[in-house]
């Protein structure tokens, strides 16, 4: 008897313990069908043309001349798009990006000349504030970068170009001989969007970054007494053409 008491007891009080845990479930479930079945949450891609170029005050540091150049690259990646209410959303992105920048370098053989820089990134934008009107977005948020490659135009003793890697750096970088990369960017990105009804999308971004590309994390020499950033940052315009998946109004 004893052990049939104990038995009932134990079924008694799971039933409420199960019960609020259906209702859990079932509340996330019905948020979830509710939320993808009105178009609330869309999927999509994009693809295009990057225009990247760098700026600072001290771009003579690292280069020959304080001036660069815009330089082409690509882009592509996927978009997450949230609606909150009518016309407010929230944009998320993951884009691989290739940005860089046509610089002026120098070296006892060739003198000065014009080179390009290419960099390589992989680009989070985790959230962007968004106002849409039927389908036109406008947008603003921050983004984190990952540089994943970098490459240089260089000229050899022949005045040959060939590619040279070492600006991306490695655990062995001695930076009293050459500066290199960070591998971590940061800054802001602005952009404008017409996502048609059936899913084609259209837009343009702007970046503008925060981080001191070049690293400095060793003391200065006797031939270099700078102990500061180097005050070089990234600077890109971004074209994309692209599709979303189930864009309802």
């Amino acid at each position: 008897m004893k052990i049939i008491m104990n038995s009932v007891l134990i079924m008694l009080l799971s039933f409420p313990v199960s019960a609020q845990n259906n209702n859990a479930t079932d509340t996330t479930s019905n948020f979830s069908k509710e939320l993808f079945k009105k178009g609330k949450v869309t999927f999509g891609f994009k693809a295009g043309y990057t225009n990247g170029t760098l700026f600072g005050s001290e771009i003579d540091y690292i280069f020959a001349d304080n001036k660069t150049d815009w330089l082409s690259g690509f882009h592509a990646g996927i978009v997450v798009n949230t609606q909150v209410n009518n016309y407010f959303w929230l944009k998320h992105e993951l884009i691989f990006n290739q940005r860089g920048a046509g610089v002026i370098i120098s070296d006892s053989f060739n003198g000065s000349y014009s080179s390009k820089m290419k960099t390589y990134y992989l680009d989070l934008y985790p959230v962007s504030p968004t106002f849409d009107f039927k389908g036109l977005q406008i947008y603003a948020g921050p983004y984190l970068s990952t540089l994943t490659a970098a490459t240089i135009q260089r000229k050899d003793e022949l005045g040959n170009f060939y590619i040279d890697k070492s600006i991306f750096g490695d655990a062995g970088n001695d930076e009293s001989e050459k500066k290199y990369l960070q591998k971590f960017d940061f800054g802001l990105n602005a952009g404008i969007e017409y996502q048609f009804p059936f899913g084609l999308l259209i837009g343009a971004k702007y970046t503008h970054g925060f981080t001191d590309l070049f690293q400095y994390a060793n003391s200065y020499t006797l031939e270099d007494t700078k102990t500061d950033n180097i005050k070089i940052y990234n600077r890109s315009v971004m074209f994309s053409i692209g599709y979303v998946f189930s864009r309802k109004r």
